[in-house]
């Protein structure tokens, strides 16, 4: 079974703010990660999705990387989905947005992690999150912690 990886752009892939030029500049951090780990597919979870197809997505990544991204998550806030999500919970609409993924395309067992710069956007304590800082994304340190959390997914 893949592990999915839900990936956020802003302040993960680059600093947010992020000046003109270094857009994805962390991203190969992230795609070393990925080339040692094959049973990983990447859903982007970034606003991105909003104003770019997932054509144009998979293009930011090189191009041994591209087939492993293989969707983009839908929108909690921005759709009625049957009332599965009590409003009070909508504040970690990102974690939502995951699970409703994986609800659509996966069995409900699938291991997931997120990569984001936002921790609000999942409940208190998630498991399934690497947080970076928004101010300069993705670290070298942090690529040892996703290979850990990698692997012990992959294991199950």
């Amino acid at each position: 079974m893949n592990c999915i990886l839900f990936l956020d752009f802003d302040g993960v892939t680059h600093p947010d703010p992020c000046r003109k030029g270094a857009f994805f500049c962390q991203l190969p951090l992230i795609e070393d990660v990925l080339r040692e780990n094959k049973h990983v597919d990447v859903v982007i979870s970034s606003s991105w999705r909003y104003d770019h197809r997932l054509p144009e997505l998979q293009a930011y990544f090189s191009s041994d990387i591209r087939t492993l991204v293989i969707d983009v998550t839908p929108s909690v806030a921005r759709t009625d989905d049957e009332g599965w999500i009590p409003p009070h919970l909508l504040q970690h609409h990102r974690e939502w947005e995951c699970r409703k993924w994986i609800r659509q395309h996966c069995p409900l067992d699938t291991p997931w992690l997120a990569i984001d710069d936002v921790s609000e956007w999942f409940l208190p304590g998630c498991a399934d999150l690497l947080i970076t800082r928004s101010e300069c994304g993705f670290q070298p340190e942090q690529a040892s912690k996703l290979r850990e959390m990698l692997k012990v997914r992959l294991k199950s």
